[in-house]
Parts: structure tokens; sequence; C-alpha cells
């Protein structure tokens, strides 16, 4: 796995675990998390591995667009991911909020070892980069 090819693979993985997959052949959230991982969710829980699964096995899955996908390398197989989900229901628009999650490269898969949701302040229009 090259830094080069990463960008666009966290991005799938993102996009699998908010959307979920049809595909039988892809890894599911178990394989994507890595044992240790935990989130600290928009409301300020905090949730581990099994608790995350529970959730995203009992809940519709979030629609939404990733806007402003980010990657910053803080370890040679360490991906800091950082974007803005902005919501897309018809009815009644979910306010955006940035998520953040830690990925490691480890034996041959990226896992994901943590992950923050945090609602955004203020409308998300025209963001610049912040990750250098």
């Amino acid at each position: 796995m090259t830094h080069r090819d990463a960008p666009h693979l966290l991005r799938i993985l993102e996009e699998r675990l908010l959307h979920g997959s049809l595909d039988p052949e892809e890894p599911g959230p178990a394989a994507l998390l890595a044992d240790d991982f935990y989130e600290i969710g928009s409301s300020g829980r905090l949730y581990d591995k099994a608790e995350t699964l529970n959730r995203l096995n009992d809940e519709a899955r979030r629609d939404g667009v990733i806007r402003d996908f980010q990657v910053r390398f803080v370890a040679p197989e360490v991906a800091l991911v950082v974007y803005l989900l902005m919501g897309t229901e018809e009815d009644e628009p979910a306010a955006p909020t940035w998520h953040s999650s830690i990925w490691q490269y480890h034996h041959g898969r990226w896992q994901i070892r943590f992950h923050q949701g945090t609602p955004a302040a203020g409308p998300a229009v025209e963001l610049a980069s912040f990750l250098p």
C-alpha cells in the first residue's frame, strides 16, 4: 500500500461504514473496526467496538454526502481522516457534522481505531483545507 493510493481507499472504507455495502465479498464493519476501536459520538457518549457494531446493525445506515475529505499521515502506517458530512434527507436535512478517524494499516489491511463525530458550527459553505 502506498500513501498515494491510501486516500482513495480510506474514503471508500469510510463510505462503506457510513452507507453499508451490499457486496458480501467486501469486508464488513466487524473486519474494518480494530479490536480496540472506540468512538466519541456527536452526543458526547463513548462507544466501544461491540456497541458500535450493534448500532451499525440496528440502525438504518446514515444518508449523507462526504465533503472536504482530507487525509494526513501521522506515522508511516497511520492516517488521520477528516471530512464534513452533509445531510441529504429531503424533508428535514440533517445538520452538517465533522468526522475524524484514525486508521492504521495493520497485517495488510486498513482498520479504523478511533472515530469522532462533532456537529459543525454554523453553515459550512466554503471550507479550505486545514490539514497540511
